[in-house]
């Protein structure tokens, strides 16, 4: 008889499911869980904007100096220099031996609205290669570089070029 009371305790307490307790404390750990996978993406999305806003500004660096190098006219007669003029919000890409924010053929690239230039070490705010030889006209030792910041994050990203226009550190 003493079995057959085990048994049918047992059998009552399948019947019952959940305590509400037991319920509260699984949707507890599952809302932990979920905000830690929440935090865990805006943080990614926020590191990846920023990656991606320097991968786009080295990029367009490179071939505004590419273009210096190979005489790239842009059907506008003598191959002139090429350049890059640092906003805080945006940069420019230019041609000519100065930065002329009249001029129709340059192009402006925006910067994220939580993402600014700050520290922009380049004389005048600029970035100009030379015709042909594409080196970096106007170079001063330490101070060849532009700090792009993520606001949301405080997180910051320092890109450094040397004296030939090449990108040397991107920290």
């Amino acid at each position: 008889m003493g079995l057959l009371a085990v048994s049918e305790f047992a059998n009552n307490m399948k019947k019952r499911g959940f305590l509400l307790i037991e319920l509260a404390i699984i949707f507890g750990m599952m809302a932990i869980f979920v905000g830690m996978t929440t935090i865990n993406i805006f943080g990614s999305s926020r590191k990846a904007s920023l990656t991606a806003t320097v991968d786009t500004l080295v990029a367009d660096i490179r071939s505004q100096q590419t273009k210096a190098m190979t005489g790239t006219t842009d059907n506008l007669g003598l191959p002139p220099a090429y350049g890059v003029h640092f906003d805080t919000n945006q940069y420019v890409l230019f041609h000519g031996s100065s930065y002329s924010a009249s001029l129709l053929s340059n192009a402006t690239v925006p910067l994220d609205t939580r993402e600014r230039f700050t520290n922009i070490l380049f004389t005048n705010g600029n970035v100009i290669f030379a015709s042909r030889s594409g080196e970096f006209i106007g170079y001063v030792p330490a101070s060849d570089m532009v700090t792009i910041n993520q606001l949301d994050s405080g997180e910051s990203k320092v890109v450094q070029l040397n004296r030939y226009g090449i990108v040397t550190s991107i920290n």
